[in-house]
């Protein structure tokens, strides 16, 4: 499996498993929110983050960075950046958010006070809805500096639905050489083998649309 195909695998996999509640990564660790919590756990900001990377054939280094956000054990929202120096489109992100939003509102996302970026969702799958955006260095920049990303959806009834992506601790993974392996990865995520099938369908589906054969990804305007 290439990179591409196993970042969009591990990224379906997680929501998959958190929406159903099946078998996952333990909340407390990294890249993981639990808003519902009742007592402030001892975590760093750090935690916030999950970070995987792999060796490409030509020696260079590709990452993903993710947080998944859930509220009493369910999915809320994710967000995933993918850092991919083979790719012509570096730089990309894929954030996420349960069934039952309305399509045509897209997902607006809003790093603090900044102007709010409307990204039409790309797909859905039988638990979330994901809007992809190419975004550049300016765009990174303002992770770093920014204390929370606003995902916000519309739901059936036209309300907003807001999901927020702590910032604390991006710029300190994100710069940071430490990261998973994907066999890490793997090995922890005890999913993999109950959704493989449904894993090779979706992963095929996005990678088509990530490698441009699909409808191309919004594009994050200056900053």
């Amino acid at each position: 499996m290439t990179f591409k195909n196993a970042l969009v695998a591990g990224f379906v996999a997680t929501s998959l498993a958190l929406s159903t509640g099946g078998i996952a990564l333990a909340q407390e660790e990294a890249g993981m929110i639990e808003t519902a919590a009742t007592a402030a756990s001892e975590r760093s900001p750090e935690d916030n983050w999950l970070k995987v990377c792999d060796t490409l054939d030509d020696g260079r280094q590709a990452c993903i960075m993710r947080q998944v956000v859930t509220n009493g054990g369910v999915f809320s929202g994710s967000f995933l950046l993918r850092d991919d120096p083979s790719q012509e489109s570096r730089l990309l992100a894929v954030a996420a958010v349960p069934l039952g939003v309305l399509l045509p509102f897209g997902l607006t996302w809003q790093i603090d006070g900044s102007k709010p970026v409307r990204v039409p969702f790309m797909t859905c799958d039988p638990q979330s809805c994901a809007a992809q955006l190419v975004v550049n260095e300016a765009y990174i920049q303002s992770l770093k500096r920014g204390g929370t990303l606003r995902l916000t959806a519309k739901n059936r009834r036209n309300e907003d639905l807001n999901v927020d992506i702590t910032l604390a601790g991006f710029t300190a993974v994100y710069d940071s050489e430490d990261a998973m392996t994907i066999e890490q990865l793997n090995q922890a995520n005890t999913t993999e083998n109950v959704l493989e099938r449904v894993l090779q369908d979706r992963a095929e589906e996005l990678r088509q649309q990530l490698s441009g054969e699909g409808e191309a990804p919004a594009e994050a305007p200056a900053q």
